[in-house]
Parts: C-alpha cells; sequence; structure tokens
C-alpha cells in the first residue's frame, strides 16, 4: 500500500504542484486547490494505467480524492 501512495504522491507534486515545496500529508487536495474536476480526471486516467485497475464512474467523487489516503484505499479497493 506504502507503494502506491508513494506513487500517487509523487505524481501529484509533479503535475500538479510543479516544483512548489508542498507537504502533501494530511492535506485537503481538492480544499487546497491543488487537484480541481479536471485533475480528478487526470489523476484517474493515471491511476487506470499504472495500477491497472478501471475506477468505477459511480466511484469518481470528491470524497474518494480528497487526500492521498482516500486515494489510495480507493486504488487499493479496485485491485
Amino acid at each position: 500500500m506504502a507503494d502506491v501512495r508513494d506513487q500517487i504522491k509523487t505524481y501529484i507534486q509533479d503535475e500538479f504542484v510543479k516544483g512548489d515545496d508542498v507537504d502533501l500529508e494530511g492535506v485537503d487536495l481538492l480544499e487546497e486547490e491543488i487537484v480541481d474536476s479536471l485533475g480528478i480526471f487526470t489523476l484517474v486516467s493515471f491511476i487506470e494505467e499504472k495500477f491497472g485497475v478501471s475506477i468505477d464512474p459511480e466511484d469518481i467523487n470528491l470524497d474518494n480524492f480528497q487526500n492521498l489516503d482516500t486515494i489510495t484505499k480507493l486504488v487499493e479497493s479496485n485491485k
């Protein structure tokens, strides 16, 4: 699970934070406007390709993309 989480964290740092020194631990990615609605779909695409899972459209909601933990749980539950 840590490996999945680390890969998601690295992706978010590279694609959304873009070099800013932001600690993503415990951060609400949506509230802090690190990820927006378009970013969620970008993340879904990354997750499906990287981890070989299919995310059900019903699971694409704000609760599942709130922070690193919720995203990791979503990936793990779809393996």
